[in-house]
C-alpha cells in the first residue's frame, strides 16, 4: 500500500476546485472504472485520486497495485509501517465478493492518531488492481468511511488490456541480458576546514531466459577532511524469479521475486534508445565481461 500523508492530501483537496473530479471516471490506459459517490469531490495527483467531502472530515484516496487477492490478505495483516505512519488492522478482515479484502486500520498517519477503512481489489485480468483508503482523525472516524469505500468499491469495474504483444516484446528483448546502473560522484576542497569525498554505487540484474535472475548492487562512500574520516561499503545479492507484468501505472513493468520473499518493481521505458528503470538508466549487456551470469 502506498503511503498517504493527511498533511499532504488535506493540501491537495485545498487545490480541488480547480479541477474537480465528480460522477463516472474511466481510467482508460488501466482498464479501469468507477464512480465518485454523490457529495464526494476528487482530483488526479502523481499515481493517485484523491477524493474529499464537504459534511465528511477525511480524504478517500485511490491508488493502484499488482497484489494478488492472496497477497492484499498478507499485507493487510502486516499493516502499514512507515516514518510518522504506524496503521494495524483491528478486527477481522472482510472478505468482499470474489476479489476483494476489507478492514479498518487504526493507529497513526503522519504522527496523527488515525483510523482508516481500507479495500484492496485484485484485478481478474493481468491488469492492475484498485486500493480505496478512506483516512481522518481517530475522533472524527464514523461509520461513513466505511460506507463510502463500500460504494465506491462496488462501482469499480475493470476491463482486459491486451498488452501481450507489447510484453512478450519486452520479456524476448530482456532475457538473457545484464542490466547495469551506475552513479558516482567525486570532489574535493582542501581550504582551510575543506571537506573532500564522494561516492559510487553500482547495480546488477541478470535476466535469464530460463526465468530466474542474479541481483547484485554495491555502494561506496568516502569523506575526508578537517576533522573528518570515514569509509563505508555495503553489498546486496539474492535470486528468485522474474516477470514483467502490466504495472500499477499500466505501463510494461519488471518484477523481481526473491526467493525470501522480498518483491522489487521497476517500471520500463525506452527512449532515445535509452533503457530507463523507475526512471534510472540501465545499460543493457549481453557479452563478453558483461554478459549475464546465467549458468
Amino acid at each position: 500500500m502506498r503511503k498517504a500523508t493527511l498533511i499532504i492530501l488535506l493540501a491537495l483537496i485545498c487545490h480541488f476546485s480547480k479541477a474537480q473530479l465528480t460522477g463516472h471516471v474511466n481510467l482508460e490506459q488501466l482498464g479501469i472504472s468507477f464512480d465518485i459517490p454523490s457529495g464526494w469531490f476528487g482530483q488526479e495527483a502523481e499515481g493517485m485520486i484523491v477524493l474529499g467531502s464537504n459534511t465528511t472530515p477525511g480524504i478517500v484516496l485511490l491508488t493502484t497495485h499488482n497484489y494478488s487477492k492472496q497477497q492484499l490478505i498478507t499485507e493487510a495483516k502486516k499493516g502499514i509501517q512507515e516514518q510518522g505512519t504506524n496503521m494495524n488492522l483491528v478486527g477481522s478482515l472482510e472478505m468482499l465478493g470474489t476479489n476483494g479484502v476489507g478492514g479498518k486500520f487504526s493507529g497513526t498517519m503522519e504522527y496523527e492518531s488515525s483510523s482508516a477503512y481500507i479495500i484492496g481489489i485484485a484485478n481478474p485480468y493481468e491488469g492492475p488492481g484498485v486500493t480505496i483508503m478512506a483516512a481522518t482523525l481517530q475522533n472524527m472516524y464514523s461509520d461513513e468511511h466505511t460506507k463510502v469505500c463500500k460504494t465506491i468499491y462496488q462501482s469499480v469495474k475493470f476491463k482486459k488490456i491486451d498488452k501481450s504483444a507489447e510484453l512478450a516484446e519486452w520479456k524476448k528483448w530482456l532475457s538473457n541480458v545484464r542490466l547495469t546502473y551506475m552513479d558516482s560522484y567525486y570532489s574535493s576542497d582542501y581550504s582551510a576546514g575543506g571537506v573532500s569525498g564522494g561516492y559510487s554505487t553500482e547495480r546488477k540484474i541478470d535476466l535469464c531466459s530460463k526465468g530466474y535472475f542474479n541481483y547484485g548492487s554495491s555502494s561506496d562512500m568516502s569523506v575526508s577532511g578537517s576533522g573528518v574520516s570515514g569509509y563505508n561499503s555495503g553489498s546486496n545479492s539474492g535470486q528468485g524469479s522474474w516477470n514483467i507484468v502490466i504495472g500499477a501505472t499500466g505501463s510494461a513493468t519488471l518484477i523481481l521475486n526473491f526467493h525470501n520473499g522480498e518483491e522489487y518493481t521497476y517500471t520500463l521505458e525506452y527512449s532515445d534508445e535509452k533503457l530507463y528503470l523507475n526512471g534510472d538508466r540501465y545499460f543493457r549487456t549481453t557479452e563478453g565481461e558483461y554478459a549475464p551470469n546465467c549458468y
